[in-house]
């Protein structure tokens, strides 16, 4: 169907519609597909959007705006880079946009970073800017594999490790083990200081068993854990990052919109 009025009807083939959280939807206009591909592992696309630039897109799913990525960039690395650690383990971040941020601290000295999607590494590399750079950056070492797997068999230590994973919540019941062995391998292998994108606030204010995990899980295995939401405007939605094991907090660079987590969303006994 071709557009009529606007508002009123639109070509569904120049759209991506991506579901923040359930019942919410929210329909972004390619004005240019720059790449679109099926890997393996998920559906790849990067488009131009009037209103947020260069985007890109795993299952439908917002991964990077040029319009705001850099609130979530100082949101995920922000405490990362304030602690000064120097041998950071980067766990998915394909995009190439943790590297990006991570790389910005002259204390950074070397970073792994383990995707098991090389196509997105590839596509990002060629069609999102700085990432080519980010990614020919000598302290950077690339590793194509599954990242629970080379977490867990690694003989090395890191000083941290950032947890940039697609928008899958690892708390449901189904995952609880895995979640349980990530926090106990960076415990063990990156001295139990992590930052984790754990995924939209709106799930963690409604779904009780997936917040009872997530922070029954950070707190059993790892220490001085705290939480912080950040709106990201090309997101829809407030998205939660789980710090742990760094004594100075979260810098509030990404502006009002980066906070600690209040009662409202962790009051009563529902994280007992």
């Amino acid at each position: 169907m071709q557009p009529r009025e606007r508002g009123m009807y639109f070509d569904a083939t120049d759209y991506i519609i991506y579901e923040p959280y359930r019942g919410l939807h929210l329909a972004y206009h390619a004005k240019r597909f720059c790449f679109s591909k099926k890997s393996r592992f998920q559906k790849i696309d990067i488009i131009d959007n009037e209103a947020y630039g260069r985007m890109l897109f795993l299952d439908n799913n917002v991964q990077h705006t040029e319009y705001d990525a850099h609130i979530f960039r100082e949101a995920l690395c922000g405490t990362a880079k304030g602690n000064g650690v120097a041998r950071i383990l980067v766990l998915g971040g394909g995009s190439g946009q943790t590297l990006l941020s991570l790389l910005e601290s002259p204390q950074t000295k070397h970073v792994t970073l383990v995707e098991i999607d090389s196509l997105v590494i590839e596509s990002c590399r060629r069609y999102i800017r700085g990432v080519d750079r980010a990614f020919a950056d000598s302290r950077v070492e690339v590793v194509v594999g599954d990242a629970f797997k080379y977490l867990h068999s690694m003989n090395r230590e890191f000083d941290a490790a950032i947890v940039d994973f697609t928008e899958t919540p690892l708390a449901t019941e189904s995952n609880a083990k895995t979640l349980k062995q990530l926090y106990v391998d960076i415990k063990r292998k990156c001295d139990g200081r992590c930052s984790h994108y754990v995924g939209s606030a709106v799930d963690l204010s409604y779904n009780t068993r997936l917040r009872n995990t997530l922070y029954r899980m950070s707190k059993r295995y790892l220490t001085n854990t705290s939480y912080c939401y950040t709106f990201i405007p090309s997101f829809g939605a407030p998205h939660i990052i789980m710090h742990a094991g760094y004594k100075r907090k979260q810098p509030q660079k990404a502006g009002p919109t980066c906070n600690e987590v209040g009662r409202e969303a962790t009051r009563g006994n529902d994280l007992a």
